[in-house]
């Protein structure tokens, strides 16, 4: 980027500053500056400037264009053995921080990265939060609450969303924004999770990755809102957060004229198990389903959050093998594996839930008892399908870091 074309970016940034500001005199979330980084809710001062740790030099910082929101702007810094890539955007109701840093090695071993909150802003402010409190709190299920200060409680770790209870409006801290869905390369699901700590400088809100020693890509989403209506329990439901398990299902549709009482679709690799085993409750003579013969059978699923669903398929019939084709609205269309006559099996295909609903649509000659549907990512969870993870990808001429 040339001196003349910095210039153009600066000028441009300060004006859209300024007109966001007499725009969003009375909105919600108000960005009052990029650097140092200080946002507003309601006026209140909820964000005072940036945290990284090592610290970097210059940064160079541009305004983008995006449409639906008010403001975007990109930072890039780099040096020896580092690299470092920010957006920040803005619109009334929302604000996304989001980070990607590379580094070769670091002495301390630690990546930090984050914003630092103001301590007349958070000193005896009241909390809910999904993460586990040090101090005096208190619990219902997942949410924990209590005070914050420093005769309270002075950090908050494996952080996964904060709502503060402020004098002039509540405001959401969502550090985890995904969900539990993971779309790196490995098994899902994963979730992010930040510290909040007290400090001399403010309360540091961080991301924190501990393997920086033998270098590390860390990368990470704030998102700022107004305090939503939803529980914070329910912003993201708990689906699993175990790598080493399976989704849990929480729909499950009976086809036939007998209630399954459950069935499972996982098998543990290389293991042999009975049908008895796999199907839980299932035998021949209470199992009745949807049946076709090289046709299409479309059935409909009632689910609570629409989004992408793991969908579970009961498929099998007494007399006849079946196979068949399998759609669910994400990705292209599968071929089922066949199933015996006499067998059961389990056919899996991703679903999408839309208008509380998931549609699946099964082509060939099949018999189905019953669905099942795990949810993978919520639609207020989507960074996949609808939109990106940034808001714009016109980064740096420079930047070669990952998308």
């Amino acid at each position: 980027m040339t001196s003349e074309n910095r210039l153009m970016a600066t000028m441009a940034c300060a004006t859209a500053l300024l007109l966001l500001t007499a725009v969003c005199a009375c909105a919600q979330v108000d960005l009052q500056s990029v650097e140092p980084l200080q946002i507003d809710v309601a006026g209140q001062r909820v964000v005072s400037d940036w945290y990284l740790d090592p610290p970097t030099g210059e940064v160079e910082t541009w305004q983008v264009q995006a449409e639906g929101w008010a403001q975007v702007h990109h930072r890039w810094a780099t040096g020896a053995g580092w690299k470092l890539r920010q957006e920040i955007a803005a619109r009334p109701d929302r604000l996304e921080i989001t980070q990607l840093r590379f580094l070769e090695s670091n002495a301390t071993g630690v990546s930090s990265g984050g914003v630092i909150v103001p301590l007349a802003t958070l000193d005896g402010a009241r909390f809910e939060c999904i993460g586990a409190p040090v101090g005096d709190a208190g619990r219902d299920g997942r949410t924990a609450t209590g005070t914050l200060g420093p005769d309270g409680v002075r950090r908050i770790n494996n952080l996964e969303y904060l709502r503060l209870h402020l004098a002039d409006g509540g405001v959401d801290f969502d550090a985890n924004p995904k969900g539990t869905w993971y779309n790196g390369p490995g098994m899902g699901p994963a979730v992010v999770r930040f510290t909040l700590i007290r400090a001399d400088d403010g309360w540091r809100l961080i991301s924190a990755d501990g393997k920086a020693r033998r270098g590390t890509i860390h990368d990470f989403k704030l998102v700022v809102t107004p305090a939503l209506d939803t529980p914070v329990a329910d912003v993201h439901p708990v689906v699993n957060t175990r790598w080493t398990e399976p989704y849990s299902p929480t729909s499950r549709l009976n086809i036939g004229t007998e209630q399954l009482d459950r069935f499972d679709a996982c098998i543990q690799p290389g293991g042999v198990l009975t049908r008895d085993e796999r199907f839980v409750g299932v035998r021949d003579e209470r199992v009745d389903g949807a049946s076709i013969t090289d046709a299409t059978l479309n059935l409909s699923m009632p689910i609570e959050r629409d989004g992408v669903y793991l969908v579970s398929l009961l498929a099998g019939d007494p007399t006849r093998e079946i196979a068949a084709t399998l759609a669910g609205g994400v990705g292209e269309p599968r071929e089922a594996l066949p199933v015996a006559a006499g067998d059961y099996d389990c056919w899996v295909v991703p679903g999408r839930a839309v208008g509380g609903a998931i549609t699946i649509s099964v082509t060939g000659t099949a018999r189905i008892c019953a669905l099942q549907a795990a949810p993978m990512m919520f639609a207020s969870e989507d960074y996949l399908l609808e939109r990106g993870w940034w808001v714009s990808e016109e980064f740096h001429p420079e930047d070669d870091l990952p998308r």
